[in-house]
This record gives C-alpha cells, sequence and structure tokens, in this order.
C-alpha cells in the first residue's frame, strides 16, 4: 500500500493517480498555449477537396494561393464592421447585375444552392468563393503578376496589376478603396506576403502585342499609380481586400473584369466547403482572430 496526497492507495491505484496527472498537466498546457490560427487554417485548405481542383485552363490552384486567401476571409470574418467588409458582405440584388459581380453570378449561386439576398457573413463568403476563381483566370493564383502584356497600358492609373488584375483608377468605385491604399501604403503589416507567396516567382515578360513592341509586365509610369502597381504586388492581402470591394462595385457585367463578365470565374462547392470550415474556426475558437497576421 502506498500513500498519494496522504491518502492510502493501491500500487494500481498510485499508477493511475500519475498517469493522471500527467494528462492533467499536458491538457492544462495545450489550452494555454496560443492559437495558431495560419497552421489551422492551412490545415483546413490542405484537408479540402478545393486543393486538387483542376481549374479550367488553369490547372492546380497554388496551395499558397488558397492559403492566403482564406486567411484574408478570416481576417474579413473578424472585423465585419470594416468599411470594405461592409460593401464584400452586403446584400447583392439583381437591379446591380452590371456592377455587382455576385448579382451578375445570381443564376449561378442559385444553382449551387447559395443565396445572396441578405447582408452578412454568407454574402462575405460567397464574395471570396468568386474571389478565388477570378484570381485563377486573373493570374492563376500568382501574388506578383505584372500588367497584362497583350494590352498596351501606358497609364500608370489604368494599368491592371497583381492578383486579379485591378488598377488604381478602380480605386473610384467607392470610398474604402482609397482608405485600403493610404492605410497599406503607410504599413504593410498584415500583408500576408509569406503566405501567398509560398514557393511562387513572377518574371518581367515582354508585350505580346505589336502596337506596343517595348512594353513589358513590369510597373508602367510613375506616381501614386505606379505606386499602388508597386503595392498590389508586394502586399496580396491588399490586392485581395481591394478587389473584393471592386467585384462588389464595378464587377458585374458592365465591370471591371472580364471573366465575370463572361462569367469564366468558376463557383467551386467544395471550395465554399472549405471557406465555411474557416469561418466556423474563426467563430468558435478563441483568440483565433488575435493570432492572424
Amino acid at each position: 500500500m502506498k500513500r498519494v496526497n496522504g491518502l492510502a492507495v493501491t500500487a494500481l491505484g498510485a499508477a493511475f493517480l500519475q498517469i493522471y496527472s500527467v494528462t492533467a498537466s499536458a491538457q492544462a498546457g495545450a489550452l494555454a498555449a496560443p492559437t495558431d490560427s495560419v497552421a489551422a487554417i492551412t490545415n483546413i485548405v490542405s484537408a479540402s477537396s478545393c486543393r486538387s481542383i483542376d481549374w479550367r485552363d488553369r490547372g492546380l490552384a497554388p496551395k499558397s494561393y488558397v492559403v492566403g486567401l482564406s486567411l484574408v476571409f478570416a481576417r474579413s470574418v473578424c472585423h465585419p464592421a470594416n468599411a470594405d467588409v461592409v460593401v464584400a458582405s452586403s446584400a447583392a440584388s439583381l437591379k446591380h447585375e452590371k456592377t455587382d459581380g455576385l448579382a451578375a453570378y445570381d443564376a449561378i449561386f442559385k444553382q449551387l444552392g447559395m443565396r445572396n439576398e441578405q447582408p452578412g457573413v454568407d454574402t462575405l463568403r460567397h464574395t471570396y468563393l468568386l474571389l478565388l476563381g477570378l484570381g485563377m483566370r486573373e493570374s492563376s493564383g500568382k501574388y506578383c503578376e505584372g500588367r497584362d502584356v497583350s494590352q498596351c497600358f501606358n497609364d500608370p492609373g489604368s494599368a491592371e496589376a497583381g492578383l486579379f488584375q485591378t488598377s488604381y483608377g478602380a480605386r473610384r468605385a467607392d470610398p474604402s478603396l482609397e482608405t485600403l491604399f493610404q492605410k497599406y501604403t503607410a504599413s504593410q503589416d498584415g500583408c500576408m506576403l509569406d503566405q501567398f507567396k509560398g514557393k511562387l516567382s513572377c518574371k518581367i515578360r515582354k508585350s505580346q502585342n505589336p502596337k506596343c513592341p517595348d512594353a513589358t509586365s513590369d510597373v508602367v509610369g510613375t506616381g501614386p499609380g505606379a505606386d499602388w502597381q508597386r503595392l498590389t504586388k508586394s502586399c496580396p492581402a491588399f490586392a485581395t481586400e481591394y478587389a473584393a470591394v471592386v467585384l462588389r462595385k464595378n464587377g458585374g457585367l458592365k465591370g471591371e473584369f472580364n471573366p465575370i463578365r463572361k462569367q469564366q470565374a468558376q463557383l467551386i462547392p467544395a471550395c465554399d466547403a472549405m471557406l465555411q470550415n474557416v469561418q466556423r474556426y474563426v467563430e468558435h475558437t478563441a483568440g483565433a482572430c488575435d493570432s492572424l497576421p
């Protein structure tokens, strides 16, 4: 007979108490450990069948692109009152199908059992779901993509660049776009470059247009438009938040994005399921928002 904490117990009972003590200590340590949202959301992406989608004419999406966009979505869920998030999560109406990408895709969303008539987190998620497909069409998910070398953009305000091939001039669609530009110009904290970058790299490409044979995919011009091009390629979280607003304010059937006008951007239900898991993680995990980049 042994004594544990002053109590007489058998040898078997003492062994059980020792195991319980070690297990309880380990559980307490796990509860005290800080939440790692980047790792958790990366695991959600890795486990999702969205990762194995063969995107039309593009192939597999870079994992870093899917992880990065999922992280930006998660951060938007955490900050529903931000002006850009309010726009991205606003209700979609068919009367705005010329300017709102979600309204332009209304029939396709409904075919998939997804509705956007109410503002909130589900509509926000569907904005990011459409963004995911749009980014694959516009840049194949490459954060550092330069301007379109098939076009002769020589105005820094209209030269498109980045994941979603938007432009500095697109900021006129909503006041929140200039706010985002100023915010990330002042500080690139939260740009999530490492998460979007992964193993990706971009080369400067030469013009494919005989009307401007000397043009390249590099930054064009000077001033704020040129600064915007640099920022959108070095700060992909900015590019994503910016594109989410443009998609809702000037991204419909007569809007900014050719893949939306032609309805070439795909909506993948498996990717919506993945973003739902990201949403649930953020909503139900203490400290999840605080540990996002």
